[in-house]
């Protein structure tokens, strides 16, 4: 179930600085990705029906990646990008890995992801630029 908003609360914002694994009691946040070195964020099992997160860009990467990695089961859905809403890219159905690209992505770049129990989706995501984001 998603979470409510919270009134300009903070409690549903968790700013990832680092190497990070998800847990089921992280559903409904909106992970701000932060670093001065791009890192890889772990996603739980996604075993529980309804799951939920947004990754949003807060410090456009430079040198490495901003990954998010589903440890079973796999990714699916598109990104778009652009001002065209041009499909950034689209999981072919086996893809376990989103990446926010170092040199491409900028700040506000996102992708919220929703669980069935089985996959994880991607039910938004956009990119300033096709190149941003991946997915594979």
């Amino acid at each position: 179930m998603a979470r409510p908003y919270l009134g300009g609360s903070s409690a549903g914002i968790k700013e990832l600085t680092a190497v990070s694994t998800l847990s089921s009691a992280d559903s409904g946040k909106v992970f701000m990705l932060n670093s001065a070195t791009e890192f890889a964020t772990t996603l739980p099992a996604p075993s529980n029906t309804g799951w939920e997160a947004t990754f949003i860009v807060k410090a456009a990467p430079s040198g490495a990646n901003y990954t998010i990695v589903a440890p079973s089961g796999a990714i699916l859905g598109s990104v778009s990008a652009g001002a065209a809403d041009d499909v950034a890219d689209t999981s072919d159905g086996s893809d376990t890995t989103i990446s926010f690209i170092g040199g491409s992505s900028v700040a506000g770049d996102y992708v919220k992801l929703v669980s069935d129990g089985t996959n994880f989706y991607i039910v938004g995501g956009l990119g300033k630029v096709a190149a941003g984001i991946t997915i594979s």
